[in-house]
């Protein structure tokens, strides 16, 4: 399993199911990790904080969840290894245990006892965060190879429509800007702008 994988069925072990939990959005198993995971225990609860990147690789986040002392539960742990580590499907196995064990979210807090715990996991955050993503390199995107050619096309995106007439060249090796509207691509690709706006082409990650 991956360190996300044993995080989290450590945190699920520690929580009682459905009181004084609070989930984080969006689900745990969309985060990919660009750091190891951080765990605090301070005045009202235990937190596990993920630093997440959006799936293009170029922004961080914070998923995670939090537990009242008093909930907190290591008796689950078991249970919680054996069904994530032997599902077929680990990320859903991950959205189940998910699902079946927390219930609200910092949006709307039920209770004194969630705002308190919120704002204790908030502030942790804000204060750490900085160090926390310290060592993040955001992944850069650049125009996609087109066999021997320079160049390859390009098309309008229009409100996440693509266009299916060719409006311009892009320069292969030309950056990419994932941070504006995209389109999807096969492979693992993207379709972003390459400095001509509006226009977007296939851009392929070039790190990390």
């Amino acid at each position: 399993m991956t360190r996300y994988v044993i995080g989290l069925v450590l945190w699920l072990a520690l929580c009682a199911a459905g009181v004084g939990i609070v989930r984080a959005e969006p689900a745990l198993s969309a985060c990919v990790q660009a750091a190891a995971p951080r765990y605090e225990s301070l005045v009202v609860g235990r937190h596990l904080v993920f630093v997440c990147t959006d799936a293009l690789g170029v922004k961080t986040y914070p998923d995670g969840l939090s537990c009242q002392h008093s909930v907190c539960n290591p008796n689950a742990f078991a249970a919680a290894v054996v069904r994530i580590a032997t599902a077929q499907d680990y990320k859903k196995a991950v959205d189940t245990e998910w699902a079946a064990n927390v219930k609200w979210t910092c949006d709307v807090p039920p209770n004194d006892g969630a705002k308190a715990l919120c704002a204790e996991r908030d502030a942790l955050i804000v204060k750490n965060w900085s160090a926390w993503t310290s060592e993040f390199k955001p992944a850069t995107w650049k125009v996609k190879a087109n066999g021997t050619a320079t160049t390859r096309p390009a098309y309008a995106l229009v409100n996440g429509v693509l266009g299916t007439k060719e409006a311009g060249r892009a320069t292969v090796g030309a950056a990419c800007d994932v941070t504006k509207p995209t389109a999807p691509a096969t492979g693992g690709d993207v379709r972003a702008e390459y400095g001509v706006a509006g226009l977007v082409t296939i851009c392929t990650k070039s790190h990390p």
